[in-house]
């Protein structure tokens, strides 16, 4: 077997939803683990395929994928990932979800601080780390596997689009993929991994003590109690200060002018929005 596609990005931009609603489509066989991130983190991924491989439950005349988001962190990861996913499969096709940067960056940031990567307020998490930039380079990241692949196996979809378009974006999708979109069922209203009123538990016991594994199995209610992290949690988005709008605003005018170009649609609103928002302020 070899995997067919990937949802290869971008993060928090609904990668988790579309991986839930392709993972019930009975064509379609999914990797064990959403996000395996085997190109982005194995150092030797031929000699490691056969671990790859027994993440998928193989069948004969599915179609198999998986949903690093990962792939998409350049270059913060693998500095060659379609080179090598290229030597893997050359005719595998991608998915990535695009959204407006700023929202983005926001539930991004969410997610980070939940997690507990970081403890910085939003805007100097922001201001310190590269990754909430560069992960919101769509251009830059997507640009190397329509090189690669060609455009026709990469499919860029609007995060807003498969939102509030959920019917015609799934339609567009099962075209791509060359499945019947008739088998999708249950995806309108869906949304996984949520931010606001989500939970998250806390990096520090993503690989627990034996003690701590014991506890889990046989008393899962003290492992909840000794793993609440619900203080992390958000009730409702931070607010960015405008100056920090504006940052991200300036720092990406040239990826959305590019991105808008190789998508063929209109992204301005990702600029236009703040453009108000900022002449509404006092001079």
């Amino acid at each position: 077997m070899k995997v067919d596609f990937m949802i290869i990005g971008a993060q928090k931009c609904g990668t988790t939803t579309l991986f839930d609603i392709l993972a019930d489509h009975p064509s379609i066989v999914r990797c064990s683990k959403k996000e395996p991130h085997f190109f982005s983190l194995s150092k030797d991924w031929k000699s490691d395929l056969p671990e790859y491989e027994k993440l998928f439950h193989q069948r004969q005349g599915a179609l198999y994928f998986e949903a690093s988001t990962s792939y998409t962190f350049y270059p913060l990861r693998n500095l060659r990932i379609w080179e090598d996913i290229f030597d893997y499969n050359p005719n595998m096709k991608f998915i990535y979800l695009v959204r407006n940067p700023i929202d983005r960056i926001v539930s991004s940031y969410m997610h980070i601080y939940q997690r507990g990567y970081t403890n910085l307020p939003i805007a100097k998490a922001i201001v310190q780390d590269r990754m909430f930039i560069d992960l919101s380079r769509y251009y830059t990241q997507i640009r190397p596997y329509v090189r690669k692949f060609g455009r026709n196996n990469v499919l860029i979809i609007d995060f807003d689009d498969f939102n509030h378009h959920r019917k015609m974006v799934l339609q567009t999708v099962a075209e791509f993929l060359g499945i019947d979109f008739g088998e999708f069922h249950n995806y309108e209203g869906l949304h996984s991994n949520v931010t606001v009123g989500g939970y998250k538990r806390h990096i520090k016991f993503d690989d627990p003590s034996i003690v701590l594994r014991a506890l889990r199995k046989f008393w899962p209610s003290a492992w909840n109690r000794i793993t609440d992290n619900s203080k992390r949690s958000f009730t409702e988005k931070p607010e960015l200060p405008i100056e920090c709008k504006e940052m991200i605003v300036n720092m990406l005018e040239l990826e959305i002018d590019e991105l808008q170009k190789l998508m063929n649609q209109d992204l301005g609103h990702w600029k236009l929005l703040e453009s108000k928002e900022l002449k509404s302020q006092p001079e």
